[in-house]
């Protein structure tokens, strides 16, 4: 049990394989009432009731797939046990409308984006994005909910409202009369996701790790998610190949300065080598071409002991006679 399951009560499962479906109906109502087994019965017996009416043949079933995925269909027959309904958000039945005008007003949604399903919910009075794919719930304030349910339609998502009464829970009566700080609940859930990366680098680089497969299947489920997201956001794909063009132009930028700068040094160095040479030049040519000042000043030595000893010599001369 994590800080925040112990701070909230909050039931959170995450994402196994493509089982948002499950994880959206358990993460609903709080507790492991549905697997991919459970599911897949209802799923096939809703695809006989379908072939019995429409008299179509045996074959690929509507309602489920190999992946985990599983239909609106099989979520609407799964919650009948409950008395729970779903109403399409953009119908024009009276909680619809009431939802649309006070979202607040409605305890839960479940949203569906092609193969991806997620549940929104209050406990007491605050609401939390209960995503598979979140590594925690996602605290969502009430001023904001409104907006981000029109940022998911947006972005492609199908909004059901939940009518009826959910199963009573931990969370709701421990939040019933404890308001979470947004701001602590932030702080708490970044920690918590860098402690679980820094678990998975670990667990990845482990000899013998047996969580691998797992890891795979979240980090593919990460990016389908991210992938259906941005390609219902023609303006979040401009700025994000503006983007790319841009690094891309620095990356050039750089390895041409870098070049540059290469250049300039082997310029440097192959000037400061023709200068030594040329110096070396220089010296020998003195050496061989003319005599050093220690030479000439031995030469001028050596001249004037010359003419000293004839006048030294006459003069000898001139005693003796």
């Amino acid at each position: 049990m994590n800080e925040i399951e112990q701070l909230t009560g909050i039931y959170h499962e995450t994402q196994e394989g493509s089982l948002c479906a499950q994880h959206a109906l358990n993460n609903l109502l709080q507790r492991e009432y549905f697997s991919a087994v459970s599911l897949a019965d209802i799923a096939r017996v809703l695809d006989e009731q379908e072939r019995s009416v429409l008299g179509h043949r045996s074959g690929e079933s509507e309602n489920m797939d190999d992946t985990g995925f599983f239909s609106i269909q099989v979520l609407q027959k799964a919650l009948e046990v409950f008395d729970i309904e779903l109403i399409p958000y953009a119908s024009q039945q009276h909680i619809a409308q009431q939802a649309r005008e006070d979202p607040q007003s409605i305890q839960a949604y479940i949203c569906n984006l092609r193969e991806h399903w997620l549940t929104i919910r209050r406990f007491g009075s605050q609401y939390f994005d209960l995503n598979s794919i979140s590594t925690v719930p996602k605290l969502v304030s009430n001023t904001y909910l409104q907006l981000y349910l029109a940022q998911l339609q947006q972005s492609g998502y199908s909004i059901f409202i939940i009518n009826g009464t959910l199963p009573p829970c931990t969370a709701d009566d421990r939040l019933l009369n404890n308001t979470i700080d947004p701001t602590y609940y932030r702080s708490l859930t970044e920690r918590l996701d860098v402690t679980r990366n820094d678990t998975n680098k670990r667990s990845k680089t482990s000899p013998g790790s047996s969580s691998l497969f797992d890891e795979r299947d979240i980090q593919r489920a990460l990016k389908e998610s991210a992938d259906l997201d941005n390609s219902e956001d023609k303006a979040l794909q401009k700025v994000l190949a503006q983007s790319l063009r841009d690094v891309e132009g620095m990356d050039d930028t750089d390895s041409l300065n870098q070049k540059l700068l290469d250049q300039a040094i082997a310029a440097s160095l192959i000037n400061d080598a023709s200068a030594a040479e040329k110096d070396n030049a220089t010296t020998e040519t003195k050496t061989t071409t003319g005599p050093t000042l220690e030479e000439l000043r031995q030469r001028r030595l050596q001249f004037y002991d010359g003419k000293e000893k004839p006048t030294t010599e006459e003069n000898q001369s001139k005693t003796n006679e």
